[in-house]
């Protein structure tokens, strides 16, 4: 396997949330009241679960929302979860912690044979995403990783693919 430019991967993820027909997270985090706006996207190389997109949303209410949105099911209408606000402050402050503003794409990723996530984070007129392939990542990567397992484990749950 070689190298890959992360911009690969990049458009292999966004072309799930445009395939579930979900809106861009830059236009979800200009909407009235939103404060932030994350997103985690889940490619499945081996096909053996459904691609999946989670998007969770705070806006001024005293909690946020996660919605999930799988490949193929509910004729695209999402699982919603409602996240109380520490839970949600939790996984706000582990990725600051991480610098994940300022942290790159994975390096070294193949351009197939591996699971890739695209987490995004927008507010306002920022968007941020980081490209990991979780079962290879390393260092800042692998701790992200941890991050959206230990905040984010609704985000991870995988729906078998039906032969």
């Amino acid at each position: 396997m070689s190298d890959s430019h992360p911009e690969q991967q990049a458009y292999t993820l966004r072309a799930i949330a445009d395939y579930l027909g979900l809106e861009p997270l830059k236009r979800l985090a200009r909407q009235p009241g939103v404060r932030a706006v994350y997103r985690v996207t889940i490619y499945h190389h081996d096909r053996r679960a459904l691609d999946s997109v989670a998007t969770l949303r705070r806006d001024g209410l005293n909690q946020a929302v996660l919605s999930l949105v799988y490949e193929g099911m509910f004729h695209s209408k999402p699982l919603v979860h409602i996240i109380n606000l520490e839970r949600y402050e939790a996984f706000m402050l582990a990725l600051q912690k991480h610098h994940f503003d300022h942290m790159p794409d994975q390096p070294g990723m193949p351009l197939y044979g591996l699971d890739f996530w695209m987490i995004e984070r927008a507010a306002g007129t920022f968007v941020k995403s980081v490209i990991v392939a979780p079962h290879t990542a390393n260092g800042n990567h692998a701790e992200l990783v941890t991050t959206i397992k230990t905040h984010l484990p609704e985000a991870l749950r995988e729906i078998t693919r039906i032969p």
